[in-house]
């Protein structure tokens, strides 16, 4: 039965000037905080540092933009197989791939550069890119090229030399100045360039030899650390290009 008196509400608590001013104040800290790290990532703050996308962008730059196909080693041809271990691998690393048995394996043979229609010479870098799939679903992947050592040994020296690489619309070919001033700056490159010049040229990939990029650490069962450097050697004998199909 109503008494005729309305229940008196609860009066909310009014907030002052400082603390509204410190509620937004917050709030613009929060926001500034998401967008200074969007910004950091995005290298915003540091544009000569080199990122991904001005890697790609390099890419583009030297060979041209084309849609659907990878910046680099873009022509190419997918093959599938598998790698049948022999199992004497176990001494070196207790890793599934390396006992005894078949693998399944799917891979990429390519040539280097962004151009998806270069002409196959025996001369351009080729590359073996294989997947392997364990049994416990687990995969391997590992790229290769068929030069004994890499020309560089940093990203940002692959960078430089990409830059230098590119072809002066009035010579057809990279300007000379330009890579003589990337190799005084990369005595690496220099020694490296030795070692390649000094291997003779395989006719196709079928007689290739292809080296892993990188070394890697295997540990045997007994707890062993071994560095390790692969290559995958053909099965067919070694042919030399002729001279004629040279550029």
């Amino acid at each position: 039965m109503s008494n005729g008196f309305k229940p008196a509400e609860a009066e909310q608590p009014r907030l002052g000037k400082a603390s509204t001013l410190t509620r937004f104040a917050l709030i613009g800290v929060a926001l500034a905080a998401v967008v200074a790290t969007f910004a950091y990532f995005g290298g915003w703050f540091t544009p000569n540092d080199l990122t991904p996308a001005r890697f790609t962008d390099a890419f583009e730059y030297v060979d041209g933009a084309h849609s659907g196909f990878r910046r680099n080693h873009a022509k190419g041809v997918g093959v599938s197989g598998f790698f049948e271990s022999n199992g004497n691998g176990v001494r070196l690393s207790k890793a599934l791939v390396f006992q005894a048995g078949r693998v399944s394996v799917i891979g990429r043979f390519s040539l280097s550069g962004g151009q998806p229609y270069v002409a196959d010479m025996p001369d351009t870098v080729r590359g073996l890119a294989l997947q392997f799939s364990l049994p416990d679903g687990e995969l391997w992947r590992t790229a290769m090229i068929n030069l004994p050592v890499f020309p560089v040994s940093t990203p940002e020296a692959f960078y430089e030399r990409l830059i230098a690489s590119k072809p002066d619309p009035s010579m057809g070919k990279p300007d000379p100045a330009k890579m003589k001033a990337f190799l005084a700056r990369h005595p690496e490159t220099v020694q490296a360039l030795t070692v390649i010049k000094s291997q003779a040229v395989s006719s196709g990939f079928d007689n290739s030899t292809f080296h892993s990029l990188h070394a890697f650490r295997f540990i045997n069962s007994a707890g062993d650390s071994i560095p390790v450097r692969w290559l995958m050697t053909p099965m067919q004998p070694f042919e030399a290009a002729s001279s004629a199909s040279a550029p």
